[in-house]
């Protein structure tokens, strides 16, 4: 099992069995991680097809653990189950020129208290580790919380709007 931890999360990368109880129900889901069930579920910009398609790259590249798909798990306290504050996503693995797409979402209760800021630096920390050149990240250009995040984090807008409304930023990885 692939975890990654920061200060005050706990990352837990994907396999296929995982994204595949994603995929298929929500409650089977949080059993199997162990997390407090959530009304709200998926967050945006999450939608129930990006689980089938972590589940459909799983099958064919079993080795690809962490670049499909991430629980970000928060510990609230010892007498509380942790709980499941959103999702990270690497889109697959780097393409031939370094790059990998970024992704992330919070619950609504998890917006702006800095779980975003903390799974990017984590993610990107990650997947220059693991090869890439550059983390990309493609985000309503009127999402100025996400922008923000992504700024703070290094990351610098492209100016190229590869789609109307949608903002591209890049942070490359350290020479």
């Amino acid at each position: 099992m692939l975890i990654l931890t920061t200060e005050r999360l706990a990352l837990l990368a994907l396999d296929h069995e995982l994204a595949a109880l994603q995929a298929g129900s929500r409650t089977a889901f949080f059993n199997a991680i162990a997390v407090t069930h959530e009304a709200i579920w998926p967050p945006l910009p999450f939608e129930p097809a990006a689980f089938e398609w972590a589940v459909r790259q799983l099958a064919h590249d079993p080795e690809g653990q962490g670049w499909y798909g991430w629980a970000l798990l928060a510990n609230e306290g010892e007498r509380v189950s942790p709980r499941l504050v959103g999702i990270g996503a690497l889109i697959g693995r780097p393409d031939e020129d370094g790059d990998v797409e970024l992704a992330f979402g919070l619950l609504p209760d998890f917006r702006g208290r800095g779980y975003g800021g903390e799974t990017v630096r984590a993610l990107a920390a990650w997947a220059f580790a693991n090869g890439a050149l550059r983390v990309i990240a493609h985000l309503d250009a009127e999402d100025a919380h996400a922008a923000q995040t992504l700024a703070r984090n290094g990351f610098a807008e492209m100016g190229e709007r590869p789609y109307p409304g949608v903002a591209r930023w890049a942070l490359a990885a350290a020479a």
